[in-house]
């Protein structure tokens, strides 16, 4: 396709509510929209702690004020996390949505970077080469391609060199690939970008990072290009990248979840913080010159854990930025973005783990002179993502060992009108945001359509909030545990992620899991000697820690995971009807990375009210 038809196909669309047609502008009303999402937050915290302190009025345990404070934390958490996908669903309904469009002007010049460690070559360059032909057909140019890899092994390394001499050979000369190999890995990912700025920061104006993983079609590159191009501000765009491409159960309940729920999500959370969004270190066009500027990390004093080298670095990154006076945007518009997910619950455990060290270090951040409140805010959430976990769980253990006694807390708090209404509130805070999310897609009837019509996308969303469910009790236990470790001094190690379709045996599933399934045993002996309302409130998280194990492994099969696509269920529109670029790359993929070909036995096709229609290539 020629330059002149790829800008066709970025045409500009009319101006909406938000913003003009391609401009990334603040709102006027930008002091409202912060006020729209902390006004509810706080109500919803004190209104629940009240609600609470009423229905125990009458209780005389030692126990009530400490569980007042744990219950204010939990309910203050849930009002954080839920009050965005609200706000997005009417941002949705009312047609205020942000939609920028923009073709690049020709004049800048663009490195799309992919930092590697111990990554499968297949997988890299066959996304990379992916790219680079979708970008030539597409005529994008001012692009070029680089693999920054950290590898320490020598044969794996020279894997990849000749990965990248094939590749190289078999591409169009335009856009160009290069591959450097850094001798010392120093700084992990953040140095690797680092080196990479130094040597080459001079020649771009912008660098696209991508993760070993990531995806992106030449459509969502350009218009990239285009709204940087055209907003000279802004020194960080995000886009929201969907998981795709694995088979395991447990990946796709991810993948379908991620699909369905994050949009109105993000909706409502670039509403309220307009140019101070947030950075997720992938699948985002940086400016190469404020961030070689302003975004050097500090090396935090004293020893790991908490001490040494930041692990998360991008949320630094991004109030780094906006606080030298860059603005930092997230584009909630689904576009051609994507990622892969931990295909098992262990690999999943296991990156929050590293999730969790980097988050906490970030502590020593907040004071930082060079943020401003809402990069404060986003450090903040992060670390209390983590710290509400040991919270939630305490709550528990002290609720139900207070039941168990006779201290009548948790009972009285679960009985009554303050008892009910507080009830009520939390089931809002925990599900409106899904049941928006949901209801947006069942009125709307192809979008029904391209999650396999309305009963399977019913069937669909009850099979991830009971998944949800589960894996929410054993993070609740994960978390905490991770805390405690740091808490000790215990570091996490760098290690390369598991990028395939990996079964988890029984004994490692035990070996990984014993901890949940052994405190789901001994909270379970405690449910004979509490009232019935505590024990039926109790009942699903002690599920879920019994079932710990069987779910790690059951979770991981692929064979229940294709058999979840034949049926018609956790299906994402980006199977119903694939990207080109998805398309491109399945039919060079590695194996097992793709989208399966559904097969509905006879019977059941009345799970589609809607055809869902082609099947993925």
């Amino acid at each position: 396709m020629k330059i002149e038809n790829a800008r066709s196909a970025l045409r500009m669309e009319p101006p909406n509510l938000f913003t003009g047609p391609s401009l990334l502008q603040v709102s006027p009303s930008a002091a409202w929209r912060r006020l729209a999402f902390w006004v509810p937050v706080i109500v919803a915290t004190v209104l629940g702690t009240a609600l609470g302190v009423v229905a125990t009025a009458g209780v005389g345990s030692a126990l009530r004020w400490p569980m007042l404070a744990l219950l204010a934390v939990n309910v203050a958490y849930m009002a954080v996390t839920g009050t965005p996908g609200v706000l997005g669903f009417l941002l949705h309904v009312a047609g205020r949505r942000l939609r920028p469009m923009a073709s690049p002007s020709g004049r800048s010049r663009t490195a799309l970077v992919m930092p590697i460690y111990n990554e499968d070559p297949a997988l890299v360059f066959g996304e990379l080469g992916t790219m680079a032909r979708a970008l030539a057909e597409a005529g994008v140019g001012g692009v070029d391609l680089f693999v920054l890899s950290d590898t320490r092994d020598p044969v794996a390394g020279a894997t990849e060199l000749a990965a990248f001499e094939a590749l190289r050979a078999a591409l169009p000369p335009v856009p160009r690939l290069h591959y450097r190999r850094r001798a010392e890995n120093v700084g992990r990912k953040v140095g690797n970008l680092a080196e990479f700025c130094e040597r080459w920061g001079d020649t771009y104006d912008y660098m696209l990072v991508l993760d070993a993983d990531s995806l992106m079609g030449a459509s969502a590159i350009a218009r990239l290009i285009g709204l940087m191009d055209a907003n000279p501000r802004s020194g960080i765009i995000q886009t929201v990248p969907y998981p795709v491409g694995r088979h395991t159960l447990f990946a796709r309940l991810q993948q379908f979840g991620a699909r369905l729920y994050t949009p109105l999500l993000v909706e409502g959370l670039t509403f309220w913080q307009q140019s101070d969004g947030n950075y997720w270190g992938h699948n985002a066009i940086i400016r190469v010159a404020p961030f070689r500027a302003h975004c050097t990390l500090p090396v935090l004093p004293g020893r790991e854990p908490f001490g040494g080298e930041i692990l998360c670095h991008d949320v630094v990154e991004a109030g780094l930025m906006r606080g030298a006076g860059w603005d930092v945007w997230v584009l909630p518009e689904v576009v051609e973005s994507y990622e892969m997910v931990p295909a098992n619950l262990l690999d999943f455990v296991g990156r929050e783990r590293r999730w969790c060290q980097g988050n906490l270090q970030h502590k020593a951040l907040l004071p930082h002179p060079g943020l401003r409140p809402v990069g404060r805010f986003h450090l903040g959430y992060g670390i209390f993502t983590y710290l509400s976990a040991p919270a939630a769980l305490l709550f528990l253990a002290l609720g139900t060992a207070d039941a168990a006694m006779g201290g009548g807390f948790a009972a009285a708090l679960l009985s009554g009108p303050a008892g009910g209404a507080l009830v009520a509130l939390g089931t809002v805070l925990l599900y409106a945001g899904k049941l928006t999310s949901l209801g947006a897609a069942l009125a709307d009837r192809d979008e029904a359509a391209s999650y396999g019509g309305r009963l399977a996308l019913l069937g669909s969303a009850a099979a991830e909030q009971v998944a949800a469910v589960i894996v929410s009790a054993l993070l609740i236990v994960s978390y905490t545990r991770f805390v405690l470790d740091l808490m000790l001094g215990r570091s996490v190690r760098w290690d390369a992620q598991s990028r395939d379709d990996r079964g988890v045996t029984w004994r490692e599933g035990w070996a990984r899991m014993r901890a949940p399934a052994i405190l789901g045993v001994a909270w379970l002996a405690t449910l004979p000697f509490v009232p019935h309302a505590v024990a039926l409130w109790c009942a699903p998280l002690v599920a879920g820690l019994l079932g710990a194990v069987p779910l790690a492994v059951w979770s991981s099969r692929t064979g229940l995971g294709r058999m979840a696509r034949r049926w018609n269920l956790l299906v994402t529109p980006e199977e119903h009807a694939p990207a080109a670029i998805l398309r491109a790359f399945w039919r060079t993929a590695p194996a097992g990375v793709g989208a399966p070909e559904p097969r509905i036995p006879a019977g059941l096709a009345v799970l589609r009210l809607a055809p869902s229609g082609g099947k993925a290539q």
